[in-house]
C-alpha cells in the first residue's frame, strides 16, 4: 500500500482508508473486527471514524481493534454531531433488523453541537471508547461559516493541540465553505486539511488550493452509492468501446477489481487529495462535502 504524508506534520498513512461508518451496522462486533483486520492486513492505516456513528460503537470498536497497533494507525474522528443514548433492544438486535432500524436514525442525531463544554466532552469520550489519549485528525463534523468565526471553539481546539490531545485541526464542510475559510487566511492553528464526498465521474468539485495552504485533501464515499456504481460502469463499458483492443482487454467487463482501480485512481489523481476513503456506500451521503485539517505550524 502506497504511503502519503499528512498536512506536512510528520504523519504518514495509507492512501486507501477505512471508513468506520459502517461498523455495527448490518455486521456483529465479530465480523466488525474481521473487516478491519482484514483492511489492516490489505495495508491500511487510516481509520475514519467520528462520535456520532452507530451511537458511538464504531468508536469502540475501532479501539478495541487497534489497542495494540495504536503507535502503527491514523485515527480520524469527528465532533460537533451527536446520537442520543442506543436503547438496549437496538444494541441487541440482529444486523438485518438494525440496518432497518438506522434508516430511521435521522430523528436521532443532533447536529450543529458546537459549544466549547459539548466539544470538550465529545472529545473526552473519543478518547475513552477509542481507547488511546490523543486523536491523530480530529475534525468538526459539517461546521458551517459561523462555527469557523467562533473563537471560542478555534482557540479551544488550539490548546487541546497544544496539549496533545489531537495532533491535526480540521473542519468539515462543503467546499465553497472550505474555499472561504481559505481566502480568509484564518489563524495559522485551523488551516485545514480535506475530507470530501463526491463521485468520480459526475461531480468533480473545484478543491481550495490546499497543498498551497499547507493542508490534506481526504475525499470519501468515491463511488457515489449503488446508482453511483452503476454510472460508472456503464461510462467505463463505453469508454471501452472507443479504445484499442489491447487495453480493451485490460479493461474486461468492467468487474468489481477494474471499477475500483479506475475509481480510487482518478480521486488519487486530484490536485489536494493525498487520501480516499471508501465507506458504506448504500447509506453514502450524497451531499459533496470536505474535511480539512492541518497541522500547528
Amino acid at each position: 500500500m502506497r504511503p502519503c504524508e499528512l498536512s506536512n506534520a510528520g504523519l504518514y498513512s495509507s492512501v486507501l482508508g477505512f471508513g468506520c461508518e459502517a461498523i455495527m451496522g448490518r455486521t456483529v462486533r465479530k465480523d466488525s473486527l474481521c473487516a478491519l483486520s482484514a483492511a489492516w492486513d490489505a495495508g491500511i492505516t487510516f481509520y475514519d471514524t467520528a462520535r456520532s456513528y452507530r451511537y458511538g460503537d464504531s468508536e469502540d470498536v475501532l479501539g478495541e481493534f487497534l489497542r495494540t497497533r495504536r503507535d502503527q494507525a491514523i485515527i480520524s474522528t469527528k465532533f460537533g454531531i451527536l446520537a442520543s443514548q442506543q436503547p438496549l433492544w437496538k444494541r441487541a438486535g440482529k444486523p438485518v433488523a438494525r440496518a432497518a432500524v438506522r434508516k430511521r436514525a435521522g430523528s436521532e442525531i443532533t447536529s450543529n453541537q458546537f459549544a466549547v463544554a459539548t466539544f470538550e466532552h465529545s472529545l473526552n469520550e473519543s478518547l475513552r471508547k477509542l481507547r488511546t489519549d490523543y486523536v491523530d485528525l480530529l475534525f468538526m463534523h459539517e461546521s458551517t461559516e459561523s462555527v469557523l468565526s467562533r473563537d471560542d471553539l478555534l482557540l479551544a481546539l488550539e490548546k487541546l493541540v497544544t496539549s496533545g490531545k489531537v495532533r491535526v485541526e480540521g473542519i468539515s464542510a462543503a467546499p465553497s465553505i472550505i474555499k472561504e475559510a481559505l481566502l480568509k487566511k484564518p489563524r495559522p492553528s485551523s488551516l485545514p486539511s480535506s475530507r470530501s464526498t463526491y463521485s468520480t465521474f459526475r461531480q468533480r468539485p473545484q478543491l481550495p488550493p490546499l497543498n498551497r495552504a499547507g493542508g490534506t485533501g481526504i475525499a470519501n464515499h468515491p463511488f457515489g452509492g449503488v446508482a453511483g456504481v452503476q454510472q460508472s460502469r456503464a461510462i467505463l463499458r463505453e469508454f471501452a468501446s472507443t479504445v484499442p483492443a489491447e487495453l480493451r482487454a485490460k479493461l474486461g467487463d468492467v468487474g468489481d477489481s477494474v471499477l475500483s482501480d479506475v475509481v480510487l485512481n482518478l480521486i488519487l489523481t486530484t490536485p489536494g487529495i493525498q487520501v480516499v476513503i471508501p465507506h458504506d456506500e448504500d447509506d453514502a451521503d450524497q451531499r459533496c462535502q470536505f474535511r480539512l485539517a492541518s497541522p500547528r505550524p
